[in-house]
C-alpha cells in the first residue's frame, strides 16, 4: 500500500496493481498465450532476422547458463555496449536471468568516457557490438578487465587478434532456470537489475540503481495507460534502447502484450519513413528533432507517416505549434503525446492513445504516481498554474546511486518524494513543464553535465579556470536548441612564448575526448575570471556578463553575446 498522500499533492486518477515478482517471471508470464510462430522482435532493415517469444525465452535461458558457466555470480555487472538490434532484449534479459546487473552504455562513447563508465560500474563481462570494439578494448584495458571477458555482437565464432569471442559462444551450455535462484519475493523485488547512467540533477554521471520492483512497476504502469487501444499496435524503436525513455517500450512490453517491435540501429530519416510505411507502424517514440524532421518533409513524403496512430515525444520540450504542424498530415485519429520522466523515476506523465491534446502539456500523471509542486522557499503549492519544482512518489523509483550515498539521501524530501529539478505547474490535472531548475543541460535530447565538460577542459595545460553553461538559439526548424559553451580563463602567456590559446584549440580539445553531443557547439569565450560565490560555487547566471579577456581579439567567440535563457529538458536519462 502506498504511503498516505500529503494534502498538497496531486495523484493520478488511475491505479494499477503492481505484481510482487521478478523481471523475468513478469516478462514471460504470457508467452504461452502468444502466437508461437509470430515474430516479436524484428530487424527493420532485414525483417528475415527476427525472434519469436519462444525463441527469446530459450535464448535468455541459454545466455544465462553460459554466463553462469563462465563465472558470473549474483550481483556481478555485465556491460552492454551496442546499438539497437533484436539481440539487445535477449542480452538484457539474459544478464538479469543469470543474476547479473545490466549496465548499458552509449555505443558512441569515446574510450575516455567508457573508462569512466567501467571504473564506476566494474563490469565482470562486457558484450559489445563489433564496430565499437576498439574503444571498448582500450577502456577495458584501462579498467583492468581482461579481453577474454569481452564478447562481441556481429562477430565470427572467435577473434584471436583481440582475444574476444562471439556472444553466441555463450549459448552452448544448456539452459538456466532463473526461478531456482530466486530468494523470497520481497528480496527479489529489491534486488538490483540495472545500473542506469544519469547525471541526476547535478554533477558528473552517476549510476542509478534500478531494482526488479522498479522495472516491473514501470511496465505495469505503462500497460495501465496504454491498455484498450482501438487498433492493433506495432512499434518502431529508433531511439537508443539503453535510454530510460525507450527501454520500457522495447524490452518487456512486447513480450507481455504481443506487440511486434521493429528495431533500427539508430535514427535515420529515410530508414524510419521506409519502416513506418513498409510495416504499417502504429506507435513511434521520438524526440522533438525527429518531429521537426517530419514537419519538413515534402508533401510527397508525408503520406508515408499515415500508418502512425500514437507518437510519444520526450527528451526535450516540444512547442505546441510544432505538435500542431505534425497533426496536419497524420491520420485523423492519431495522437501526439508528450512524456515527462527521469531515469530515477521512470515515466511520470503521458496522455493515453486516444486523448488528443494540443495545449503543450506533457501529459497526465501515470498510474500510481503522486506529485507535489514546491515553491523556491520550500512552501507547498496548492493552486493550478503556479510553477515550482516537481517532487514525485512512484513505485518505479530508483534505489539510490552506486557508491554515492550522500546524493542518494539528498534526492528525497521528508515525505519520501524525489526532487526532479524540473520546473512544472498543473492545470486541470494536466502537467506542464517550464524548464529546469538546476544546471544539467539537454542537448538534442541528451543530458550533458557542465561539471563533466569542465573537468575535461581543466586537463588542458593552458586553461586555469573554466565554466560551462548552455546557450539557446532557434534552429532552422524553429525549435529552440541548447548548445554547450565554455567560459575559459587562459594561463598567462610569457612574451615571446606560444600564442594565446584560441577558441578552435578549446573546442577541438573537447571534441577529441567526448561524444559529439557534448562538444562545445556554443563555442568558447575567454574571460578574465569565472564568477564564483564565497564558497567557490560557479555563479552561472553571471557568466554572460563576465569581463572578457581581450588579449587576442581573434580568440574571442564570434557568437552573439546576447543574454539568453537556457531551456532544460523533459525526459532526463
Amino acid at each position: 500500500m502506498a504511503p498516505p498522500l500529503p494534502l498538497h499533492a496531486w495523484s493520478s486518477a488511475d491505479m494499477v496493481d503492481i505484481p510482487h515478482t521478478d523481471i523475468l517471471t513478469f516478462a514471460f508470464e504470457r508467452v504461452d498465450q502468444l502466437e508461437s510462430d509470430k515474430p516479436i522482435f524484428i530487424e527493420a532493415g532485414d525483417p528475415k532476422r527476427s525472434f519469436t517469444p519462444a525463441q527469446v525465452l530459450r535464448l535468455v535461458r541459454q545466455l544465462a547458463k553460459g554466463l553462469r558457466q563462465h563465472g558470473l555470480k549474483d550481483g556481478d555487472c555485465v556491460g552492454l555496449h551496442s546499438y539497437n538490434n533484436i539481440e539487445y532484449p535477449v542480452l538484457w534479459l539474459g544478464i538479469i536471468a543469470a543474476g547479473g546487473i545490466v549496465s548499458g552504455s552509449n555505443p558512441a562513447y569515446t574510450a575516455t568516457e567508457l573508462t569512466r563508465h567501467f571504473n564506476l560500474t566494474r563490469p565482470k563481462f562486457i558484450i559489445a557490438q563489433l564496430d565499437t570494439l576498439d574503444p571498448v578494448l582500450e577502456a577495458s584495458a584501462a579498467s583492468r578487465i581482461p579481453s577474454t571477458n569481452v564478447f562481441c555482437l556481429g562477430a565470427s565464432p572467435s577473434l584471436p587478434d583481440h582475444g574476444c569471442k562471439s556472444w553466441d559462444s555463450l549459448l552452448h551450455f544448456g539452459e538456466y532456470d532463473w526461478q531456482l535462484n530466486q530468494p523470497d519475493a520481497e528480496s527479489t523485488q529489491t534486488r538490483i537489475a540495472v545500473y542506469a547512467m544519469t547525471s541526476g540533477t547535478t554533477g558528473l554521471p552517476k549510476a542509478a540503481l534500478i531494482s526488479h520492483r522498479y522495472v516491473v512497476a514501470q511496465t505495469a504502469m505503462l500497460e495501465g495507460r496504454l491498455d484498450h487501444r482501438p487498433y492493433q499496435p506495432s512499434q518502431l524503436i529508433c531511439l537508443p534502447v539503453f535510454h530510460a525513455f525507450a527501454s520500457p517500450l522495447a524490452l518487456i512490453l512486447p513480450l507481455r502484450a504481443g506487440i511486434p517491435t521493429y528495431f533500427l540501429p539508430r535514427f535515420n530519416l529515410a530508414d524510419v519513413l521506409g519502416a513506418i510505411h513498409r510495416f504499417s507502424i502504429t506507435d513511434l517514440p521520438v524526440v522533438p528533432p525527429i518531429i521537426a524532421a517530419f514537419n519538413q518533409l515534402s508533401a510527397s513524403d508525408k503520406h508515408l507517416l499515415k500508418p502512425l496512430q500514437y507518437v510519444i515525444c520526450a527528451g526535450a520540450p516540444m512547442a505546441a505549434p510544432v505538435q500542431s504542424d505534425l497533426y496536419n498530415f497524420l491520420c485523423p485519429d492519431a495522437v501526439i503525446a508528450q512524456c515527462l520522466g527521469t531515469t530515477e523515476t521512470g515515466w511520470l506523465t503521458l496522455f493515453a492513445p486516444r486523448e488528443k491534446d494540443v495545449s503543450g502539456s506533457v501529459g497526465r500523471l501515470m498510474p500510481n504516481v503522486q506529485l507535489k509542486v514546491v515553491a523556491e522557499n520550500g512552501d507547498a503549492i496548492f493552486e493550478d498554474d503556479v510553477p515550482g519544482e516537481g517532487f514525485v512518489r512512484t513505485p518505479a523509483i530508483f534505489s539510490g546511486y552506486l557508491c554515492n550515498s550522500e546524493e542518494s539521501a539528498a534526492s528525497f524530501d521528508s515525505d519520501g518524494f524525489y526532487g526532479t529539478g524540473d520546473r512544472i505547474y498543473v492545470r486541470s490535472n494536466k502537467v506542464f513543464h517550464s524548464g529546469r531548475i538546476k544546471e544539467i543541460m539537454k542537448v538534442n535530447g541528451w543530458q550533458v553535465s557542465p561539471t563533466e565538460l569542465e573537468g575535461v577542459l581543466l586537463q588542458h595545460p593552458r586553461i586555469t579556470d573554466v565554466a560551462v553553461a548552455g546557450i539557446t538559439r532557434l534552429n532552422r526548424s524553429g525549435l529552440t536548441e541548447t548548445l554547450p559553451r565554455a567560459y575559459v580563463v587562459r594561463a598567462s602567456v610569457v612574451e615571446g612564448d606560444t600564442p594565446p590559446l584560441t577558441e578552435q584549440e578549446v573546442t577541438s580539445f573537447v571534441a577529441s575526448r567526448l561524444i559529439s553531443y557534448k562538444h562545445l557547439k556554443g563555442g568558447a569565450v575567454f574571460v578574465k575570471a569565472i564568477p564564483r560565490s564565497n564558497t567557490g560555487k560557479i555563479l552561472r547566471r553571471l557568466l554572460e556578463s563576465a569581463e572578457l579577456d581581450d588579449t587576442d581579439h581573434n580568440a574571442r567567440s564570434n557568437l552573439p553575446r546576447k543574454r539568453q535563457v537556457v531551456l532544460r529538458g523533459v525526459f532526463r536519462p
